[in-house]
């Protein structure tokens, strides 16, 4: 059996935290839990699984380590060290810290700086191979390493409720992320405000401090666009939590983003593939990773909107009373139990794996 650790959100147990040592180092990010947590659960379910995932422990010995999130000074010691040992480093990229900024920023700590991208380029090299989190990070990645695998975010469908949703007055139209991303919503602000007498916008979110590392005018701008357009803050909790929202409360998914950046190509798919996940027909612009999912759903369950025309023409099929929800959600939850459900990705990360380490 293949024994892989894990170090997330590059955070390694330090002395004298002695039960860091004992209980390894957790992260409490989402990423964190959907990346190795779910994986973990789903392999370890099989009594016969050729693999065994747990986060890193200095003391015990591994076939490899994944380096998920973790790029950091004492992230790229450790992998020096254990690659002198004879163990296979891996990489996990989740975002696109190669690529030299490009194009416009909207807060502070947005663009990737000079030493992160130096540092992915250190973790890359120090690496036996790199597991790209979309298919546009493949193609990054495949700049800089030889051995790479697109290996998609997991979604735990059984955390995914269904209630098939009808519109009862003013249309939901849900968003979730990090408070600080927020500002692409300003991305559709002519769209919201057009429809504004039609829709109710329901943010999932963090504390909304945040928003003060807005460059100007985002900000104001924002500000302004809440007072046009009913809304509600929902705090955010967990994935879990996020999840019942997603069936209990019903509407439409909304993932516009600003693709004037480097930086924004390379997210994944999981902030859409969680509520279709649920049923949620979904509304995005056209990231690479959202491309994939509309692919692979046969253009149902989700709408790619290249500008302003296209989202207002979205607009109007989901509030035309003519759009056929039953059949979008189906296509939705679908497409996410096929290519994105944990078990089907966790085959995948320990196939290649396995492969990376020769055991295959």
């Amino acid at each position: 059996m293949l024994e892989v650790g894990f170090v997330i959100d590059g955070l390694l147990p330090r002395w004298p935290r002695v039960w860091q040592w004992v209980r390894g180092c957790p992260s409490h990010s989402a990423v964190g839990e959907m990346r190795f947590g779910w994986i973990a659960e789903a392999l370890h379910a099989d009594a016969a699984a050729p693999v065994r995932y747990s986060l890193y422990r200095p003391w015990k010995s591994y076939d490899a380590v994944i380096f998920l999130k973790s790029m950091n000074a004492e992230s790229l010691r450790l992998a020096e060290s254990l690659r002198a040992r004879g163990t296979r480093i891996f990489f996990d990229v989740n975002v696109d810290y190669f690529t030299l900024a490009e194009g416009t920023f909207y807060y502070r700590g947005m663009a990737p700086t000079a030493e992160q991208t130096a540092n992915a380029q250190r973790m890359a090299a120090l690496s036996h191979a790199l597991i790209a989190d979309s298919s546009h990070l493949a193609k990054i990645c495949g700049q800089h390493h030889s051995c790479v695998q697109w290996i998609s975010d997991d979604v735990d469908t059984r955390l995914a409720g269904y209630s098939p949703w009808k519109r009862d007055g003013k249309l939901n139209l849900l968003w979730s992320g990090e408070s600080v991303k927020l500002f692409e919503l300003l991305r559709i602000e002519a769209t919201l405000r057009k429809y504004a007498s039609h829709i109710r916008v329901i943010m999932v979110t963090n504390e909304l401090a945040a928003l003060d590392r807005w460059f100007d005018p985002w900000k104001s701008r924002f500000q302004d666009l809440l007072k046009a357009v009913e809304h509600e803050v929902v705090p955010f909790r967990s994935v879990r939590s996020l999840m019942q929202f997603y069936t209990a409360v019903g509407g439409v998914f909304i993932s516009p983003r600003f693709l004037d950046n480097s930086y924004n190509w390379g997210h994944t798919e999981w902030k859409i593939t969680l509520p279709m996940a649920c049923g949620r027909v979904a509304l995005g612009s056209p990231l690479p990773s959202y491309r994939d999912v509309s692919e692979r759903s046969g253009g149902l369950g989700l709408r790619l909107c290249e500008d302003d025309d296209d989202w207002s023409a979205a607009f109007e099929s989901v509030l035309s009373g003519q759009f056929d929800f039953a059949m979008e959600e189906t296509a939705s939850r679908a497409v996410v139990e096929k290519h994105y459900s944990t078990p089907v990705v966790a085959a995948a990360h320990a196939k290649f794996v396995r492969e990376v380490c020769g055991a295959n």
